[in-house]
C-alpha cells in the first residue's frame, strides 16, 4: 500500500472538519470521516425542589450520538474540567449531591460509537450550591 503526501483538500471539503485514516485493504483506499460536532444547547439548572444540592444538565440531541459525557469545573468557565458521568444516553444529566458554597460550570461531549468523540461543548453558565442554605441557584 502506498500513499502520496501530501494531499490537498479543496471546495467544500476544506469547509469542513475531517480527519483521513488510511485502511490496511488490498486496494490501498483511504478513508474520510467527519469530526462530531460539539453538543450545542447545554445549559444547567437547579431541578425541583429547590433545596436540592443537585444540578441538571440539559443539552440538545446530535444525530446519530451514541453516548454522551459530561464534566465539570469549580474554578471558572475556562477551568480545568473534570469526567463527572459517561455512557449518558438521554440529553440530561443530574448530578448528585453537590458540595455547598461551591461554584459549577459544566461542559458536553458526544460520542459516536467507539472511536469518534467530540470535542467539549461551550461551558454553561455558573451553578452554584449556596453555603448558608443548601439551595440550588442561578446568579
Amino acid at each position: 500500500m502506498s500513499l502520496l503526501l501530501p494531499w490537498t483538500v479543496t471546495g467544500a471539503w476544506a469547509a469542513g472538519n475531517w480527519v483521513v485514516h488510511a485502511a490496511a485493504v488490498t486496494s490501498g483506499e483511504a478513508h474520510a470521516q467527519a469530526i462530531p460536532s460539539a453538543p450545542t444547547g447545554v445549559s444547567a439548572s437547579c431541578p425541583a425542589p429547590t433545596t436540592a444540592k443537585t444540578i441538571k444538565v440539559s443539552w440538545t440531541a446530535v444525530t446519530h450520538a451514541t453516548t454522551y459525557s459530561v464534566y465539570d469545573t469549580t474554578t471558572s468557565a475556562g477551568g480545568t474540567y473534570s469526567l463527572l458521568a459517561s455512557g449518558v444516553a438521554t440529553t440530561s444529566w443530574t448530578s448528585g449531591t453537590m458540595t455547598s458554597g461551591t461554584n459549577y460550570w459544566f461542559e458536553v461531549t458526544v460520542s459516536f460509537g467507539s472511536n469518534w468523540t467530540s470535542a467539549k461543548s461551550s461551558p454553561t453558565g455558573e451553578s452554584t450550591i449556596n453555603g448558608a442554605n443548601p439551595f440550588c441557584i442561578q446568579p
